[in-house]
């Protein structure tokens, strides 16, 4: 296919208008490298040199600019491993670096107490509540080299999981907000409470509306009714609650006057804010998942694959009809291994092949090592037993989360599916919220983990690219939702995010122009899977004219930019976005740096910047093209 065919096929797909520009020299689209392929976004190959190992995750990828160079790095938690450090050189990625080994859970990245370094928060996990521990900081210099700062012993213990900041009393400094499960005997359901930045010390507590379910343990920082002001709201159970902030470090449980029934949407597994229709105030798209502690088991007869999962409990599964001699497990992976893998009726106790931190695991079975089924003793770990004739039979049970691929069989087994749980899209009228999920199209029916918002093709409206559930015989493909207007969205039929690996399941996906080109790329990654870097395959004549505008602080008081909000005026279009934004609930990221599509416009008449403490900046009469620095 011809490059003109392609871009003509692409924008069909996505209902763009073809604007015919050209863009300015800075951050000109002409200089993207061409990638054939009929897709929206190809992966790339080594650009980030994320590995191929089959890892556990903890949250979409944290993208922020640590060393202050003026280009983002890339953040990516390997749960119960590493955090790792991607530094971007001008679009070109370092090998990773570990922040911190162990079990991490939420990020938080800013300048909390205003010294000039990047700071990151880190949630620890609490041992499954008997071991609580607090969140551990560090100071990031530009010169790359990390401080490993101390614990915040002073700090709720507990099973931490989530870092969100907030300048909640508007003094020009941010206070931080935690979420987490509370330790095991203890009557609290959380541990979500909002410590106070006092001179750069965090103190003084205060707990917001607690969730009646402890599951709710992850946190939106956004303006619902646009006074300035920044509101909480949790979510992640069976219920979801909004703090809506008063300016002086309080807050008033506003969560039946402004959502009504659909606070009692259940489920929610990511918020992400969208001003989806440009009149000024934030949307806000519900993806929907529970957690994953129900047994799952899905089948694929071209593939010849059974995926399962199972979590604290006995399972069993039909008996397996294989072809082949032997049986072939593939990406076995178990939270902790509190028991064994177990073959036969003897029992006999082997270990997969597995690889660094012991992630995903291959096993290979031999009919002659896993004769029989075990009799009389309860069933303890994975077990596997030939009961000839290519017929094998896999059960046990678990204290854990265990998963893994069969491979080969050729009999249907029963399979154990997700029950559909649609997304909400959520209109904000006058700091009310309604539902327009089906008005504006979005019709997806199976599960989902999270979403990005973004304007993947610059014509002035944000668009959605979404992290489906997934099957776990397939490899996950993720989505995108094209903005028609503000009239509604359109699916790409071949968004190009096409992930490789069997057993996973999503996780997240973040938006990132990652050579800044003027074309939002994706970061995503799937549980038990992989991490990927999707670069946008638009061509110049699919694409409309954009601006960057990178928020530092304030001028006037030093105002940290979590939070701060940019309006953008162009051509008769109001676009608004807020610095940390993103569809992610347990990090926050320092996403500064905030990418605006104008359409066929080549001039913005003006930009504000108003910080949360209420400093104000204007600049007018800017050319397209550009990075645009506060």
């Amino acid at each position: 296919m011809k490059k003109s065919q392609l871009s003509l096929l692409i924008a069909a797909l996505i209902g763009a208008t073809l604007f015919g520009c050209q863009l300015t020299d800075t951050g000109s689209v002409a200089s993207k490298k061409s990638v054939n392929s009929d897709s929206m976004f190809a992966n790339t190959q080594s650009v980030i040199p994320f590995d191929d190992k089959l890892r556990r995750k903890w949250g979409a990828a944290v993208v922020s600019d640590l060393d202050q160079n003026g280009w983002e790095d890339v953040i990516t938690t390997q749960h119960g491993a590493n955090a790792l450090i991607y530094w971007n050189d001008k679009g070109t990625f370092s090998e990773p670096v570990v922040l911190i080994k162990g079990d991490t859970h939420g990020l938080g990245v800013s300048d909390y107490n205003s010294d000039g370094k990047i700071d990151i928060i880190v949630a620890q996990g609490g041992g499954d509540g008997g071991n609580p521990r607090r969140p551990v900081y560090f100071s990031v210099n530009k010169d790359r080299t990390i401080e490993r700062l101390g614990t915040f012993d002073h700090f709720r213990p507990g099973r931490g999981r989530g870092i969100k900041f907030i300048d909640s009393d508007q003094d020009a400094d941010l206070d931080v907000f935690v979420t987490g499960y509370a330790p095991k005997n203890v009557k609290s359901l959380t541990t979500n409470q909002l410590y106070q930045n006092v001179n750069g010390a965090l103190e003084h507590p205060i707990t917001l509306a607690i969730p009646h379910d402890a599951l709710s343990m992850k946190a939106l920082t956004t303006d619902v009714n646009n006074d300035g002001k920044t509101d909480v709201i949790v979510y992640g159970g069976g219920d979801l609650t909004l703090s809506l902030g008063k300016g002086d470090g309080t807050y008033t449980d506003a969560t039946a006057s402004v959502f009504g029934a659909l606070a009692n949407v259940k489920q929610v597994s990511s918020i992400t804010e969208i001003d989806y229709d440009n009149d000024g105030d934030f949307d806000l798209l519900f993806t929907r998942a529970p957690l994953q502690f129900e047994e799952e088991a899905y089948y694929d007869p071209e593939q010849k694959n059974l995926a399962f999962f199972a979590f604290r409990d006995k399972f069993m599964f039909d008996n397996l009809k294989t072809e082949g001699d032997n049986l072939i497990l593939e990406n076995i992976q178990e939270t902790w291994a509190t028991y064994d893998i177990q073959l036969g009726k003897s029992r006999k106790v082997v270990e997969a092949e597995r690889s660094e931190h012991y992630t995903e695991g291959r096993l290979v079975v031999k009919p002659e090592q896993a004769m029989g089924w075990p009799d009389g003793e309860k069933l303890k770990g994975l077990h596997i037993g030939y009961l000839g004739n290519s017929t094998w039979r896999v059960g046990g049970y678990v204290k854990s989360r265990l998963a893994a691929v069969i491979k080969n069989v050729v009999s249907q087994p029963k399979e154990i599916k997700r029950k559909p749980m649609a997304p909400y899209l959520l209109e904000n009228q006058n700091g009310q919220f309604v539902d327009v999920t089906q008005k504006m199209g979005i019709m997806m029916k199976a599960q989902t983990m999270h979403a990005a918002a973004g304007d993947f093709n610059n014509d002035g409206f944000m668009d959605l690219a979404v992290t489906p559930y997934g099957n776990m015989a397939h490899p996950v493909k993720h989505l995108v939702y094209m903005n028609q207007a503000g009239n509604g969205f359109k699916k790409v039929e071949n968004a190009g995010l096409d992930s490789i690996e069997v057993g996973a399941t999503g996780v997240g996906i973040t938006t990132i122009d990652y050579d800044q080109d003027g074309r939002l790329d994706l970061i995503y990654g799937n549980e038990r899977g992989r991490w990927y870097l999707a670069e946008n395959q638009l061509s110049g004549e699919s694409l409309g004219q954009y601006i960057v505008v990178n928020v530092g602080p304030s001028a006037k008081n030093n105002a940290q930019p979590i939070g701060a909000r940019v309006d953008v005026e162009a051509c008769g279009k109001k676009l608004s976005q807020l610095v940390g934004a993103s569809g992610e609930g347990y990090h926050h990221m320092l996403k500064a740096r905030l990418h605006f599509g104008l359409g066929a416009c080549h001039l913005v008449d003006r930009i504000k910047v108003t910080w949360p403490n209420g400093d104000m900046q204007n600049l007018t009469n800017l050319a397209s093209g550009q990075t645009v620095n506060f």
